[in-house]
């Protein structure tokens, strides 16, 4: 029995990763992947903001985003500075680009803020559509509820073998 047990523990010490094995994690080549937006929002008037942010994977399919919007909501017959700030994760469902395109769904939170008012926080979810990657860029559509109906299009920087 100790024979077995010493075997057992040898094994381990010189056991390698093999080639399949590989294939199935992810490779990390960049850790935060920046993007940028444009988001039409719908609540009781109808902003319209650019965005910038960056995501983290957390997994090998979900992603941690961080977002920082700024443009204008039309309120009372005029133009008010309007913005937003939100975090989300997103789940994917092909992040090795097994397909030209692929659905992600999202939830989070987020903090709108418009001239004159108090921060406002929100509950956010989305869902996705990624299309084939542009160059170095990962084009998408997304809509969702959030402070409002949420419509926008995303430009991910992207590698070549998964989706960001």
């Amino acid at each position: 029995m100790r024979l077995y047990r010493l075997s057992l523990i040898v094994l381990a010490l010189f056991a390698t990763e093999l080639h399949a094995q590989r294939a199935l994690v992810p490779q990390r080549r960049s850790v935060v992947q920046p993007a940028i937006r444009a988001d039409v929002i719908i609540d009781r008037d109808v902003a319209a903001q650019l965005a910038a942010g960056i995501a983290v994977a957390a997994a090998y399919n979900v992603r941690i985003a961080l977002d920082i919007g700024a443009g204008a909501v039309r309120r009372d017959g005029e133009m008010r500075p309007a913005g937003r700030g939100d975090l989300l994760l997103r789940w994917l469902s092909d992040p090795f680009r097994q397909s030209q395109w692929g659905l992600s769904a999202g939830g989070g939170v987020g903090v709108k803020v418009e001239d004159q008012a108090s921060p406002r926080a929100v509950a956010i979810i989305t869902l996705g559509l990624e299309g084939p990657a542009r160059g170095p860029f990962q084009p998408g559509v997304e809509v969702g509820l959030g402070g409002g109906v949420r419509i926008g299009v995303t430009l991910r920087r992207s590698a070549t073998a998964r989706r960001r």
